[in-house]
């Protein structure tokens, strides 16, 4: 098992008066699950206000993260698009990940793509074991990075 390479500096760990949307999708459920609950977790230890909402797959992941940048300092979205043999993968991958960074630049708002693409299930595993923490992590820094220069 593979474990994150990943180290991102906060200097502080006391978030509470930031407010933090995760969007998770049902789709994939079994292998998001881990990655939800260790991103959570990460927020919750660095006291953020978090609310979870879920959508049925990733394609609906930008639309949400878009109704919900008013009310939220960040978004992190987690879903896990696996490689098939159709063109299906090539298509959600690319739509979603444009909208999300749309919405992102438009709303100017962090919205971290927390989702995975992989070519199988096995990848897919392997990520969503380290990845929460990672994706939590990213939006912690980009934040604190934001307020910084305020």
């Amino acid at each position: 098992m593979r474990t994150s390479k990943l180290n991102i500096s906060i200097t502080k760990s006391d978030f509470s008066s930031l407010k933090i949307a995760v969007i998770s999708t049902n789709w994939n459920e079994e292998i998001i699950k881990p990655m939800l609950g260790d991103c959570v977790k990460r927020l919750e230890e660095n006291k953020t206000k978090v609310q979870i909402f879920f959508v049925p797959g990733a394609y609906e992941l930008p639309f949400l993260a878009k109704k919900l940048c008013e009310g939220f300092d960040a978004i992190i979205l987690l879903g896990c698009i696996i490689k098939g043999e159709t063109p299906h993968f090539e298509i959600i991958s690319q739509s979603v990940s444009d909208k999300v960074m749309e919405a992102s630049l438009s709303e100017n708002k962090p919205i971290i793509f927390g989702v995975l693409t992989t070519n199988n299930d096995k990848e897919a595993i392997e990520r969503a074991a380290y990845k929460g923490t990672e994706f939590a992590d990213s939006a912690l820094s980009i934040l604190e990075t934001i307020n910084k220069i305020k």
